[in-house]
């Protein structure tokens, strides 16, 4: 109404998309939005609402660097000293994610499944300004986060946000932008449940919408583990594949990522989709095959109380990387390598940049600007 000054929420959030609001309106007055100390906890979607919260509290509007500082602040000092963990690709893996877009071709968007609550989106978004990067969000809920989170930071024009499973949105998504002839893929971010991975990256390729060199990131592959999709990926000669060791965000375990470049020589597009899945090579062995049950388990147990404790995913990870060796999966490179040369998660396909200038060092602090392009396609 006319008079009256607007409400803080919609004013943040008008101010990160850049629309002219007042200082004054800016600031929390009175009520204001809920505080994250406000929503008790144990309630329906409590931690991602008060994550919500806290960041509307703490971070800037317009600021994405900020929006991403404020997540990983809640992950580490709001819910880690209670024992609870937030489902977030930070620090380590933050970087090993944006090293791997910094090198995917120029043309093409980046397709994530499973947003959660936009921290990785806004974390391509900032490593690549003005890429169109799409985000699959199966939980509505999570979805209304992501989507306040993804204007909040002021990306909503360049962050599409939509909501439902990949096994219904992935062949549907390409019409959404001018079909499949017109949706070309550079980049995969993949973050659901890893026993999906396998079938749909097999959908985007049987839709034709990967370019050559095309980059596929995927997370927790080895807590709680993907164990056939590496083997997959490994024996499948389509892809040349890194999986790069590191810790995982706010937990005291180790994880791997698989960083993956689709080769020149795979199956190529055909005009309006209709292609095939390409070769998967032999049959993973009976024993990865009983690590991926055991993998889903370890999931579906900390989805419920009490959940599952540091230690006992520390010991899972062992479990895992121990049962995956015996079948020549192992990591390949360490993060830490990737401080001085971050080019080297793309492995054959990166290269430093051709003048490089004064040396160029980053940290596994994911707030810190990575160099800039240095691998083929750029």
């Amino acid at each position: 109404r006319a008079g009256r000054a607007p409400p803080t929420l919609a004013a943040r959030t008008l101010a990160a998309a850049g629309y002219p609001v007042q200082p004054q309106d800016v600031r929390r007055k009175g009520k204001g939005p809920a505080k994250s100390s406000s929503i008790p906890a144990g309630t329906p979607y409590s931690k991602e609402l008060r994550l919500l919260a806290h960041v509307l509290e703490t971070a800037t509007p317009g600021d994405p660097l900020s929006v991403c500082e404020a997540i990983e602040s809640f992950g580490k000092n709001v819910l880690n000293p209670g024992g609870q963990w937030l489902k977030v690709a930070g620090d380590a893996k933050a970087v090993v994610l944006t090293s791997a877009m910094r090198g995917k071709p120029k043309q093409g968007s980046i397709l994530e499944i499973g947003c959660y609550c936009g921290y990785s989106a806004i974390r391509m978004a900032m490593a690549l300004p003005g890429v169109r990067i799409v985000t699959l969000e199966v939980d509505p809920a999570h979805v209304v986060i992501a989507r306040n989170m993804v204007a909040f930071a002021g990306l909503a024009h360049v962050i599409d946000v939509w909501t439902g499973h990949s096994k219904d949105l992935l062949t549907r998504i390409p019409d959404r932008y001018g079909g499949v002839d017109k949706f070309r893929v550079s980049g995969v971010f993949m973050d659901q449940r890893g026993s999906r991975y396998d079938e749909d990256l097999g959908t985007m390729e049987r839709l034709g919408i990967l370019l050559p060199g095309c980059v596929v990131v995927c997370d927790n592959v080895l807590k709680p583990g993907s164990p056939t999709f590496l083997w997959r990926l490994q024996h499948g000669g389509t892809y040349d594949n890194h999986f790069v060791k590191l810790t995982e965000f706010a937990m005291p375990a180790e994880d791997w990522m698989s960083v993956s470049v689709r080769r020149a020589d795979a199956p190529l597009a055909v005009a309006g989709g209709g292609g095939e899945v390409d070769a998967k090579g032999a049959e993973p062995p009976e024993e990865l095959a009983q690590l991926q049950w055991e993998a889903d388990r370890m999931r579906a147990q900390a989805t419920r109380v009490p959940g599952v404790t540091f230690q006992e995913w520390a010991a899972f990870a062992e479990h895992m990387r121990e049962g995956m060796a015996r079948h020549g999966i192992v990591a390949t490179l360490d993060a830490e390598q990737l401080i001085e040369e971050p080019w080297l998660v793309l492995g054959v396909h990166g290269s430093p940049p051709a003048d490089r200038g004064e040396k160029e060092v980053v940290t596994l602090d994911a707030g810190t600007p990575l160099p800039s392009c240095y691998a083929v396609g750029c």
